[in-house]
This record gives structure tokens, sequence and C-alpha cells, in this order.
């Protein structure tokens, strides 16, 4: 595989450790919420965009492939990063809802669950490659 191949898995791999902080912030924070919502936003964000920078990059870099005949197919690998993409967004649309001071939002409850589901959908489709390059 071309050193550019490499790219993708790096990302997807920072892009968990990510998720990984703000799952653990979230989670930690769900019963009394003192953390700055705007901080929790920006951070959210980042990681819905890092999400859709790798299911992209995963599709360039697999078209790139194909054309040279090196296509790399991962059974069910695109319609998780679609699913983990989803909920990436959809994490950070949660985070717009409103709230009185010191209270925690009833939509903002669902932020923890679908950081969790992504973290969750980006761990197996670490797994499937993992076994494809093992050729399980």
């Amino acid at each position: 595989m071309p050193w550019y191949g490499f790219i993708h898995p790096v990302l997807a791999i920072g892009t968990m450790i990510y998720g990984l902080t703000i799952g653990r912030v979230s989670l930690s924070r769900l019963g009394e919420w003192d953390f700055p919502l705007n901080r929790i936003r920006k951070r959210t964000f980042i990681f819905a965009i890092l999400t859709i920078l790798n299911l992209g990059l995963g599709l360039l870099i697999n078209t790139i492939l194909a054309g040279r005949g090196q296509r790399v197919a991962l059974v069910g690998h695109l319609p998780l990063a679609i699913l983990v993409s989803a909920f990436g967004l959809l994490a950070t649309l949660v985070t717009f809802s409103k709230s009185l001071p010191g209270e925690v939002s009833p939509r903002m409850r669902w932020h923890p669950i679908l950081i969790v589901a992504s973290l969750a959908l980006i761990m197996t489709m670490g797994f499937i490659a993992i076994l494809k390059v093992f050729k399980f």
C-alpha cells in the first residue's frame, strides 16, 4: 500500500482518542452539568468534523487505490462510517439545546449516548480493518 494509505487509519485513531476524551467528560458531568457548554459544543463540533473528514478521506484513498487496482474492500465499513458521521452531527446538534443554569437539558442527555455509540462504531470499524490486515 502506498504511504498515503496510512493517513486514514492514523486520522481515525486520533479521532477515536479525541472522542474518548469528549465521552469521558460528557459521562462524568451528566448528573450535575457545570462544565461550560460552549467548550463541549466546540469539542463535539470538532469531533463531528473529524468523523466527516475520515469518511471523505477513506473514500478518496479507496478510490485512488481502485484506480491502481489495489482497492481495499472492508465489509460494512462504509455504512458504519456514515453512521459514525451521523452520530457525530447529532451529538453536535443536541449541544445547542437550551436549559436553565445548573440543569441538564433533556436533549443534552443524548450527548454521551451518541458519543459512546459513535466510538463503539469506530472501534468496530477498526476491528474490521484489523481482520482484513490479518486476512481473516
